[in-house]
């Protein structure tokens, strides 16, 4: 009677910690999120979800889920803080040491008291909950069914609203939410097969300054080649996107002994078209720019004079971006070499070359559009478990992360290099509550230190950066699982 009460205040503790998650805002740095429990994380991602009775396998190889032995559910809550810097010049499309000019408030301004920025961002990074939840279910002996709830894709950065980089990002800010259900079926005792659909929700923000005046200067129209003056006004243009999409995977997983097991797995690329409203914070002297007539020539707008089609709305209009969400196919390789030790390793690629700009219309009209052009990226992982006693398990691991950016056009909005995981990890199992595991990990991110040398598009003003961007991160994983 006691055991049974005893499991009963175990899941119900387990389902309050899911709706804590629920609640929590959801934030990441970087476009990909490991979808894993403190386990995974303790292993640095090494041999996947192929670990014993491990739920995430819901999500990350379903296949999987026809090894699983018992009814097992976990929760997860990831705290992660990423510091970004920058160190270096801006200058605006003249050559020039980027500058500010203040106004007054009739609009006017005086020459002289133009200064040169050297503010170079402030700390860019951010602090973030992350969270993740998994359940598995056995339905007889060849089939599993499965069920997650993953934050897949996101990342996060933030630049001081009056900084040097403001022309080229102050915020910049995407949340994606996946519920996914999973099926796995075993072909034969060492083969079984899984798939799944995922159907998750995407938003994003993002904001930064459009120097309007240096943006006809070099447009190819009647304004193009007047020396306008650079850094005049503010026109902090704010983006607000967001949309429901369904996307599937699928994985094999084969044991050619007792010790081994092998796992394929694919996550297929989702279309993503983000949709909602845009809206500009000027002061008087940029507004009027953009809902006046060009003192300077033309029929229009300053804008609509220097690129055709283009019309700003300060006030607001819609907005809609494609933000697809690429594929990925992973291979893992678990070995239990004893009772105690067990290792895995990991390589994971993501088609990131499908990526190749961020662009914004506006009822069919675009608004700007900034090349990208990623490339495809690896991830290789090893890491493993050791049980030290019948209760307490260590786990290690390390991980090497490509980064899918490129010299030429990497920019503050994601200023991300190569990075390196070195991880630690145990899990301890309660014996007072029979089924029900506490795991704790922690995971250290070097971050390569990169170049930020990169024009910008002539539409925002084509300042450019000479610099470097310094990050670095740390990761605290939670979870509770509980097998029932």
């Amino acid at each position: 009677m006691n055991n049974k009460k005893q499991q009963v205040q175990a899941l119900l503790g387990l389902a309050l910690i899911g709706g804590l998650m629920v609640a929590v805002p959801v934030q990441a740095g970087g476009f990909s999120t490991p979808t894993y429990g403190a386990p995974g994380w303790g292993r640095a991602f090494g041999g996947g979800s192929l670990f014993k009775n491990d739920p995430s396998s819901a999500f990350n190889n379903p296949a999987a889920m026809a090894f699983v032995d018992h009814n097992v559910a976990q929760m997860t809550v990831d705290y992660a803080r990423i510091k970004i810097k920058y160190k270096g010049q801006a200058n605006d499309y003249q050559g020039n040491p980027v500058s500010n000019t203040p106004f007054n408030p009739d609009g006017t301004f005086d020459p002289a008291l133009t200064t040169v920025n050297n503010n170079d961002g402030g700390q860019g990074g951010f602090t973030a909950w992350l969270p993740t939840g998994f359940m598995v279910m056995p339905l007889g002996d060849r089939f599993s069914f499965g069920l997650a709830q993953v934050v897949p894709q996101g990342m996060r950065t933030t630049w001081n609203e009056d900084s040097k980089l403001r022309d080229f990002a102050v915020d910049t800010k995407i949340e994606t939410v996946g519920l996914t259900g999973s099926l796995s079926f075993k072909v034969r005792d060492d083969l079984s097969i899984g798939a799944g659909m995922i159907v998750q929700h995407s938003k994003g923000f993002v904001s930064q300054n459009i120097d309007l005046l240096a943006a006809a200067a070099n447009s190819k129209s009647e304004l193009g080649g007047i020396p306008f003056p650079a850094g005049l006004g503010t026109s902090l243009i704010r983006v607000k996107v967001d949309n429901t999409s369904v996307g599937w995977f699928t994985g094999v997983v084969w044991k050619p002994t007792e010790q081994d097991s092998l796992g394929l797995n694919y996550h297929a690329k989702i279309k993503n078209k983000m949709e909602g409203k845009y809206n500009i914070r000027a002061d008087a002297f940029s507004y009027q720019l953009m809902t006046g007539p060009s003192p300077f020539g033309g029929t229009g707008t300053i804008p609509e004079v220097a690129y055709p089609g283009l019309k700003l709305m300060p006030d607001g209009a819609n907005a809609s971006t494609q933000l697809d969400i690429p594929a990925t196919a992973g291979l893992d390789w678990v070995h239990q070499f004893n009772d105690r030790l067990t290792l895995g390793v990991s390589a994971v690629w993501t088609q990131w070359s499908s990526f190749k700009d961020l662009t914004l219309k506006s009822d069919g009209n675009t608004i700007v559009s900034i090349p990208y052009n990623y490339r495809d990226s690896w991830m290789y992982s090893i890491g493993g478990d050791f049980k030290a006693t019948d209760e307490l398990t260590l786990r290690a691991g390390v991980a090497s992360d490509q980064t899918p950016t490129r010299n030429s056009t990497r920019d503050p909005r994601i200023p991300d290099g190569d990075r390196y995981f070195l991880s630690l990890g145990a899990g301890y199992d309660v014996k007072a509550i029979p089924g029900l595991t506490l795991d704790l990990a922690y995971s250290h991110q070097f971050v390569q230190e990169v170049n930020l040398k990169t024009k910008n598009v002539d539409r925002l003003g084509a300042a450019s950066l000479d610099g470097k961007a310094e990050s670095s991160g740390d990761v605290v994983a939670v979870s509770a699982t509980y097998a029932f």
